[in-house]
């Protein structure tokens, strides 16, 4: 891609932590190849990236696979 689609800044590809929802449990992902634009920081993920982050969710829930780690994310209610 090379330049980003909503600030026109360059992008460049870098190795992130991503935290992604699958029906309705969140996992975080370590280390995922993705496109971000060095001004605004928009992400871009390829087809191939999105379609292995999925199975990777899909695989775990599926069979035994072993996260990790697990880490508690606390939860707040925005309206008090």
């Amino acid at each position: 891609m090379n330049k980003c689609y909503f600030c026109k800044g360059k992008t460049k590809i870098k190795n992130l932590d991503v935290d992604f929802r699958w029906e309705g449990k969140l996992f975080v992902v370590k280390n995922v190849p993705v496109e971000v634009c060095l001004q605004c920081g928009e992400r871009y993920y390829s087809a191939i990236i999105s379609k292995k982050l999925d199975n990777l969710v899909k695989k775990q829930e599926l069979s035994n696979i072993k996260p990790l780690r697990v880490i508690e994310v606390p939860v707040f209610n925005w309206q008090q």
